[in-house]
């Protein structure tokens, strides 16, 4: 343990948090509590020798059950009385809050013993605050300070999959709006009240608000319903945004499939008994006919079912905008969102090609820069792993910071600011990668979608029609009308169940073509800039 010390002042009440300053009261006789032998001989005499080193330390100031974050400041003055000593205290904003649970999670290294956590007492500990909180600033929750800690309107970041994108606006959602403050969200089935959010957030998470009937007889209709909450209520029945919804849909999916929205009516349920269904609770789903026959309601894929969710969180978010634009609170049709401070969106491009992909791209860019941040302040935070999403964002908020979220060996994280005047390269940012897997050996299901990914923008840019020509022994395997062995391996992970595992095991023969693909792709890169050179 580092030999460096630092105050652990742990208060009784989290009345300590009125401001970045202040002052308080602690009992004298807790006073070194948790502290060793061998530093309370230092501090015990309270003479001013001792208080001047105990203002000289960095202190944290914690709350008893870590019921409010954790603060990193100084002691500006201690005046000692019979029974207790009066603090005064000044926060350093350079120093972000320590979420709540932090401290717990890393006791071990803070020295702090568990009844500490439970008790109002003032200790003098052995660590490095600043390499403390240097790691700290390495995890997804200092991360999410850091984004919050911004005045930009927007701010644009690119991630792997698997890095922890989704994670990351989970931490940023429980920074804004904590679970103790009963805020609700988009991803639980009971909801707070809308006046009462800070933030709207679409991932992973938001599609546990829609699920399927799956306890079907053999002539039911396949219905996706929907979660109760708030959200899609105020949007649908309250804004009756429904059929800005389907329109939305049908422009990233198929103009043809057509969603339909149930109204309310009367069921039975196992038991027979008679049940009132919601209207807006349930959505079938159909194929357009040119024929009289009744429409078939059919089951929608995933990739569709992403789709149709991401229309209604769209939706939602043009008539939050819309709402916000307006400057007086008084004139606004309505005071639930007056409180919102952010909009959090994590890769809503699942399963489009590429024309929707950036079709969709644009929209967002538009409905993002018609948000008038003057009157409303409200702030953008969009997360992708998709390449072309990530760029055509890049191009249309040229002056908003933009990121790459590394996820680093020991677990941490780090986030890298992108220089604005050039696209992201993220081929050659692909291609480090593999370099670094093809090393390491650490290699997983979700490198070979690298791998393809950085063949089918190699061949493109090369001129071939198809990224399996890049591939050793291919005109070889094409006389002979076999299908080349290399390619027939990369393509076994990147289809059906095997892309999802990306943690799962990779045969070790597989592993070695990976590696022998990769340093052809080395080498075909070296040629590449060989050849520019010459040209140059």
């Amino acid at each position: 343990m580092s030999g460096q010390m630092y105050n652990l002042i742990m208060a009784s009440v989290p009345s300590l948090y009125s401001g970045d300053q202040g002052e308080f009261s602690i009992p004298k006789d807790r006073f070194l509590e948790y502290t060793e032998a061998s530093i309370k001989g230092q501090f015990q005499s309270l003479d001013q020798d001792a208080i001047n080193k105990l203002k000289n330390l960095p202190t944290m100031f914690a709350v008893e059950d870590e019921v409010a974050d954790a603060r990193i400041g100084k002691i500006t003055d201690i005046k000692v009385n019979s029974n207790n000593l009066r603090i005064k205290y000044r926060f350093d904003k350079d120093y972000y809050p320590l979420t709540r649970g932090l401290l717990k999670e890393k006791q071990q290294k803070l020295d702090i013993d568990d009844f500490e956590f439970h008790r109002g007492h003032w200790a003098v500990k052995k660590c490095d605050i600043s390499e403390f909180y240097g790691e700290y600033l390495k995890s997804l929750a200092g991360i999410a300070h850091k984004l919050k800690n911004t005045d930009k309107k927007v701010q644009l970041i690119y991630a792997f999959n698997g890095t922890g994108k989704t994670r990351l606006s989970r931490a940023f959602k429980e920074l804004i709006a904590p679970k103790e403050d009963g805020l609700g969200d988009l991803d639980g089935a009971e909801q707070a009240p809308l006046s009462r959010h800070r933030i709207l957030y679409y991932n992973a998470f938001t599609e546990d608000l829609f699920y399927w009937d799956n306890d079907l007889d053999a002539d039911a209709e396949p219905k996706l319903k929907i979660q109760p909450n708030t959200f899609t209520d105020w949007i649908l029945q309250e804004q009756g945004q429904d059929m800005n919804v389907i329109s939305t849909f049908q422009r990233y999916a198929n103009d043809k499939l057509t969603p339909r929205f149930n109204p309310q009516y009367t069921a039975k349920d196992k038991d027979g008994k008679d049940v009132t269904v919601k209207a807006f609770s349930e959505v079938t789903f159909s194929h357009q006919g040119g024929d009289d026959e009744p429409d078939r309601k059919i089951k929608i894929s995933k990739g569709e079912e992403s789709n149709f969710i991401w229309s209604i969180f769209y939706s939602l978010l043009e008539q939050v905008i819309s709402i916000l634009n307006v400057p007086e609170d008084a004139g606004r049709e309505t005071d639930q969102f007056n409180q919102l401070q952010y909009v959090f969106i994590d890769d809503p491009v699942s399963s489009l090609d590429d024309n929707h992909l950036i079709e969709l791209a644009v929209d967002l860019a538009r409905l993002i820069k018609s948000s008038d941040f003057a009157i409303s302040g409200l702030k953008f935070i969009i997360t992708t792993h998709n390449p072309l999403f990530y760029n055509v964002l890049h191009n249309e908020f040229n002056r908003a910071p933009k990121f790459v979220l590394r996820k680093l060996d020991d677990g941490k994280h780090d986030l890298i600011e992108q220089e604005n005047d050039s696209p992201f390269s993220y081929h050659l940012h692909l291609k480090n990668e593999l370099m670094k897997a093809a090393d390491s050996g650490d290699i997983h299901k979700y490198h070979f979608n690298f791998l393809r990914n950085v063949l089918e923008k190699t061949s493109t840019f090369l001129g071939y029609e198809e990224w399996g020509e890049l591939l050793p022994g291919v005109k070889g395997n094409r006389a002979t009308g076999q299908v080349n062995p290399y390619a027939r391996v990369i393509n076994l992970y990147n289809h059906a169940k095997h892309a999802g595992h990306e943690v799962a095991e990779v045969e070790e023969d597989h592993k070695r073509v990976f590696k022998f693909l990769v340093k052809e792709i080395d080498n075909i890169y070296k040629g590449m800039r060989t050849q520019q050179g010459t040209q140059a």
